[in-house]
């Protein structure tokens, strides 16, 4: 397996209707200030990431 690249910002990769769902979700969570629920987008964001695009969003992504 490749090696995970690294990086700190969170970008949805063009044409991944999952990433544009999860950063839509992440996104109005942190809009209305619900916290639970923007921290479960932004777990799911890093496991999509890493799973489906060999990338590891470090600690304290934005």
């Amino acid at each position: 397996m490749a090696e995970a690249v690294t990086t700190r910002r969170f970008t949805p990769q063009a044409g991944c209707p999952r990433c544009t769902d999860l950063d839509t979700t992440r996104r109005r969570a942190a809009a209305t200030h619900d916290h639970s629920a923007e921290t479960d987008a932004r777990v799911l964001i890093r496991h999509h990431m890493r799973t489906e695009h060999g990338t590891e969003l470090e600690a304290g992504w934005t």
